[in-house]
């Protein structure tokens, strides 16, 4: 799945050209500084980087550009093939500023829309394990892949979600895998553990999915933690080198709980027309109604009590957070990395809906299909439409006049 793309519907390209450029500074250099960008630094975002003991670096995590140095590597192979130029001379020889920023987009983009497509991969596998009938996998991935921010955000701008909501796909997954075959559970900790070193809000699933791997398979939880330390152990260490601390300075906690507003951004998450997950994925609603499924049948399982549980916390820790809404983004951008987690909660509604007969099935068919419809044009406008994306800054940036988010006159999604 690839993200739809327009010659004047250019992203933007926000933080997303740091990691690229730190990818290819890996691949050129061996080494993650962006000194050589001196020019570039000049023109774009300079509080997206940070100069440590006289070397200029992203400020944000290194993850999502560690995780892009394959596909950076191999574009630039090609580059050399079909150009004969390096990626960093074929991105910038005789150009002006536009037509950068627009072969950068369209890498950046291709490499994002990859991330989501291979979780896009695990979320059908995860739906083999559970449905009876590859049809309804089949469903499952394409209300991921249309239906959530996966399209609108993960998919067009190589930021830190689309490799996150990635990496806690696959641990899922490994979980979910691990009742048939316990001995999966102990490699679970790997993504987790690169999870982290994507985004730190994910602390929360590795800290509870690692409660919950002692509980429930505590014959395989040493091995659990060594594997972890493959990425952990690493992570430190360049960490140390740089920062000389165990964490960079993005990892502070300080953003944590300072929210003068927190309680509207506990609602506006959810349900302002700015930002709300439900307004902009109406879908999930169901999510709800597929833990009020298991919960009445009593088969809500111990997974399913962490994985509320993360949701919840998750919830609550964006909403903490003084810029609660993003940013220059389109709709529920902090809700994206535990995508998967609503997604895996629509599972017993669509295995309810094949179950039932006459009217009721009727009644949720035409519910479900309604929802689905207007979260796939809502993502479709977020993915597509430049009158859509430039909401943000039009007429008033939404940073310096937060009210526009909850402006029930003026969706974003309904511009054009």
């Amino acid at each position: 799945m690839f993200a739809v793309y327009f010659g004047g519907n250019r992203p933007n390209l926000g933080d997303s050209i740091w990691s690229i450029h730190v990818a290819m500074s890996v691949v050129k250099e061996g080494n993650t500084d962006l000194d050589e960008y001196e020019n570039l630094i000049a023109k774009y975002n300079q509080y997206a980087v940070q100069n440590i003991n006289g070397h200029v670096y992203y400020y944000f995590p290194i993850g999502s550009s560690v995780l892009a140095v394959p596909f950076v590597f191999s574009i630039d192979k090609a580059s050399n093939i079909i150009f004969q130029a390096d990626l960093n001379d074929y991105l910038s020889q005789n150009l002006a500023l536009d037509q950068f920023e627009h072969r950068l987009a369209m890498i950046q983009m291709f490499i994002a829309s990859l991330y989501v497509a291979l979780t896009t991969v695990f979320v059908y596998l995860i739906g083999e394990l559970l449905f009876k009938r590859k049809l309804h996998s089949l469903f499952l991935a394409l209300i991921f892949a249309f239906c959530t921010s996966a399209w609108s955000m993960a998919s067009i701008e190589l930021n830190q979600h689309g490799p996150s909501m990635l990496m806690l796909t696959i641990a899922l997954y490994l979980i979910l895998s691990s009742k048939r075959r316990p001995g999966l559970i102990q490699f679970a900790s790997i993504p987790l553990a690169f999870s982290y070193v994507i985004r730190p809000t994910n602390s929360l699933s590795i800290l509870l999915l690692t409660v919950f791997v002692f509980i429930q398979y505590r014959k395989y939880f040493v091995s659990y933690i060594l594997w972890s330390l493959l990425i952990a152990v690493p992570f430190f260490i360049y960490n140390l080198k740089i920062y000389g601390t165990v964490l960079s300075p993005y990892y502070s906690p300080q953003r944590v709980g300072s929210s003068p507003t927190f309680l509207e951004a506990l609602a506006g998450n959810l349900v302002s027309p700015g930002r709300g997950l439900f307004i902009y994925s109406p879908i999930l609603l169901l999510s709800i109604l597929g833990i009020f499924i298991k919960a009445r049948r009593g088969q809500l399982e111990k997974l399913d009590g962490f994985l509320i549980s993360i949701i919840i916390l998750h919830w609550i820790t964006i909403s903490s957070f003084p810029h609660w809404w993003g940013g220059s983004s389109f709709g529920p951008r902090f809700f994206t990395d535990i995508m998967p987690y609503f997604i895996y909660f629509l599972i017993p509604v669509i295995a309810r809906l094949a179950q039932l007969q006459g009217v009721k099935k009727g009644v949720l068919a035409v519910g479900f299909l309604t929802l689905f419809l207007i979260s796939i044009f809502i993502h479709h406008q977020g993915a597509t439409s430049f009158a859509v994306r430039s909401w943000v800054g039009d007429p008033v940036n939404v940073d310096q006049a937060p009210y526009r988010l909850w402006d029930w006159h003026d969706l974003s999604f309904l511009r054009r």
